[in-house]
């Protein structure tokens, strides 16, 4: 268990250290060339068979590509017609050469008439060049043949053990149907059919055996392939039976459109066949001699002057032919030393010119970006440098256009000014004295019209005193009295809201209570309980005639909305406190409340808020102005239906009353003729 646990351990370290790796890239730089050296354009390669790199055009590309892609193994190029001839790779630069493909490739499924791929089947090809390949899995070829050639005929393939019967065109390329051969029994290679088996050429390695296979064969039974198979393999012998003629079987597979690899590859195989050659030569040369040896053995006495002489200037003229083939020898390995030591200091002056090349590549690049960053740099100065300018000039004229308007401004506000000040001067002054002259008449008519009202409400008292409280007329015209003299007491109370006066110190609880014996007949006919909570000793400097009028109206609703309640006693509370400089008032009763809707129109000016009141809508509005004067304010708590509480804070301190002090002197000296 410990083991495989360790071997799990390993495995994962090992993955961990190859997946890491795998991560790790390399810029590299990319450069890809024809034949003829010029830069290649519109070109993507694929390294490793890796996703297409788009080439840059006419110029080198950088890219980053894994480090276990570098050397790279395989190269592929996007356009179809081109073909890498090499490559290399050195000093994080890759340079390609390609050049156009001589050959064309064409796209070969082989079924079946039901459509089934024949998958691992060798297919021979007889075309310009004859070729031999194997299908895939799918069943699949890739055809190479001239560019100029073309599939015409199934006669053109042969597949052994099936017969070729149609070649067609789909979509993705060429379809070769075949179906299975029918061989009841063979020998020698000859089917009782007709019919010829080729496979067994292979196996024949001389042309006496050939020649018995074939002797019985009618050749015009057999197909075209068979019998173009039969004349190869029959060529085949013959260039067996005749080895010099291959002495150049290597060297003419060098061509223009071979690759320099294969090239040297082919002279190689060449020396060493000549090689191979020159050691059966020998032999055999070395076998006849000692025949020529045995037979000279035997003695030359049989033979004549002339034979004898004859032969041995055969012999001195084989010597000279030896001789000179031994020059010719040591001539052409000299030559072909020389030339290998030429391939050798091109292939040389070739890589010292990629190489210099390259650098002068990468030196170029490197000037061309460093020009090019220049040239940026200097026209995104002069860019920015215009653009300034530019700016600058509109701003001055933007500038010089506002100084100019702001000029005139100045001057025809200065003007307005000069004529608003007399205007607002002369408004303010007309404004304070018929605000003035309207508190005087306001003030003056209330007190006016009180006395004659106050006379009507005694003589109704004594009639009615007479006539013992029973005539009706005079009852009324009595309680129409005391309301219009409620109301006049209302526009008094403005007047004095509007002009507070006599500032000195306020004696709460005498005036509290002072309030509530105006009140005392209703008090006493309604049976109101009346709560009074203030400290005796509280007393404080204001405007009496203010708190007074304030206390005054909030008590006179209390009284009023208690009563409009049935089933509870009626009931109202007032309290009075004085806290860190603030006088907290607070007049509270168990009457109907007030809906949301009367609310917001609390204390709007004759604003009467209830159906069943008998005031005249300025009981609020005149405490919410008293308030203001006292630059105090005013809240108001109730449940419709419950009760109400009104809650007042007022600024008591030296500094507010000083404040209102000066805010008087000010109306005072401002209500003064011009």
């Amino acid at each position: 268990m410990g083991r495989n646990v360790a071997l799990l351990f390993f495995c994962s370290l090992v993955g961990s250290a190859t997946s890491l790796l795998a991560q790790e890239t390399s810029m590299i730089q990319i450069k890809a060339f024809d034949q003829q050296m010029n830069a290649a354009s519109n070109l993507s390669i694929s390294i490793n068979d890796g996703d297409f790199i788009p080439l840059a055009d006419k110029k080198a590309t950088f890219y980053e590509v894994p480090k276990s892609s570098l050397p790279p193994k395989s190269i592929r190029l996007s356009k179809q017609e081109w073909e890498v001839e090499s490559w290399n790779f050195s000093k994080g630069t890759l340079e390609i050469i390609i050049r156009p493909k001589p050959y064309q490739i064409i796209k070969l499924a082989v079924q079946t008439a039901n459509k089934r791929p024949l998958a691992g089947v060798a297919i021979e090809y007889f075309g310009r060049k004859n070729v031999k390949l194997t299908t895939d899995a799918a069943g699949s070829i890739e055809l190479p043949i001239a560019l100029d050639e073309q599939l015409t005929s199934n006669a053109q393939f042969a597949i052994e053990g099936y017969k070729v019967t149609r070649l067609i065109s789909s979509s993705t390329g060429k379809v070769l149907l075949v179906e299975p051969q029918k061989q009841p029994g063979k020998r020698d290679g000859i089917a009782p059919s007709g019919t010829f088996n080729t496979a067994s050429l292979d196996s024949i390695e001389s042309l006496t055996v050939f020649y018995s296979m074939l002797k019985a064969q009618n050749m015009s039974d057999l197909d075209e392939a068979t019998r173009k198979r039969i004349d190869e393999r029959f060529h085949e012998l013959i260039g067996e039976l005749q080895p010099r003629t291959r002495q150049n079987e290597f060297v003419s597979r060098i061509s223009d459109s071979s690759f320099v690899k294969n090239d040297v590859e082919n002279l190689l195989e060449q020396a060493k066949f000549e090689s191979s050659m020159m050691d059966e030569f020998r032999q055999e040369f070395d076998d006849k001699i000692q025949v020529i040896n045995k037979k000279l053995t035997g003695g030359t006495s049989a033979l004549s002057a002339t034979e004898r002489e004859n032969l041995l200037n055969d012999l001195g003229t084989l010597e000279e032919v030896l001789r000179r083939n031994e020059d010719k020898f040591y001539k052409n390995i000299s030559d072909y030393r020389i030339i290998l030591r030429s391939l050798k200091a091109s292939f040389s002056d070739i890589k010292d010119l990629q190489d210099k090349l390259s650098a002068s590549e990468i030196r170029r690049l490197e000037e061309q970006q460093e020009f090019r960053t220049k040239i940026l740099l200097a026209v995104t100065t002069l860019t920015l440098f215009g653009a300034l300018l530019i700016w600058s000039m509109l701003l001055r004229n933007r500038v010089m256009t506002q100084k100019k308007s702001l000029v005139r401004a100045n001057d025809e506000i200065q003007r307005i000014n000069e004529n608003l000040e007399v205007l607002v001067f002369e408004r303010s002054r007309q404004l304070v004295e018929a605000y003035k002259e309207m508190d005087i008449f306001l003030y003056r008519a209330s007190h006016d019209l009180r006395a004659p009202i106050c006379t009507i409400i005694g003589l109704c008292n004594l009639a009615m005193h007479d006539a013992n409280g029973d005539d009706e007329l005079v009852n009324k015209i009595s309680n129409t009295a005391i309301k219009m003299d409620g109301l006049l007491k209302k526009l008094k109370m403005i007047s004095e809201v509007n002009q507070p006066s006599n500032y000195s110190p306020v004696l709460l609880p005498a005036m509290i209570k002072k309030i509530c014996n105006v009140f005392s007949r209703s008090i006493t006919e309604h049976n109101i309980e009346v709560l009074v909570d203030n400290d005796a000793s509280v007393h404080f400097y204001s405007y009496p005639d203010l708190i007074e009028i304030i206390l005054y109206n909030l008590i006179e609703n209390a009284l009023f909305f208690s009563t409009l309640t049935r089933g509870r006693r009626p009931k109202i509370q007032v309290m009075a406190s004085v806290e860190e400089n603030n006088l907290f008032l607070s007049v509270y009763d168990n009457g109907v409340g007030i809906d949301d809707e009367t609310r917001i129109k609390l204390w709007t000016m004759f604003f009467v808020g209830h159906e069943h009141s008998k005031g005249n809508g300025l009981g609020l509005y005149i405490v919410m102005k008293s308030v203001q004067t006292l630059n105090g304010k005013i809240d108001v708590e109730t449940v419709a239906g419950s009760f109400t509480r009104f809650s007042v804070t007022i600024p008591i301190n030296s500094k507010v009353t000083s404040a209102i002090n000066r805010l008087n002197n000010t109306r005072e000296l401002e209500a003064l003729p011009a």
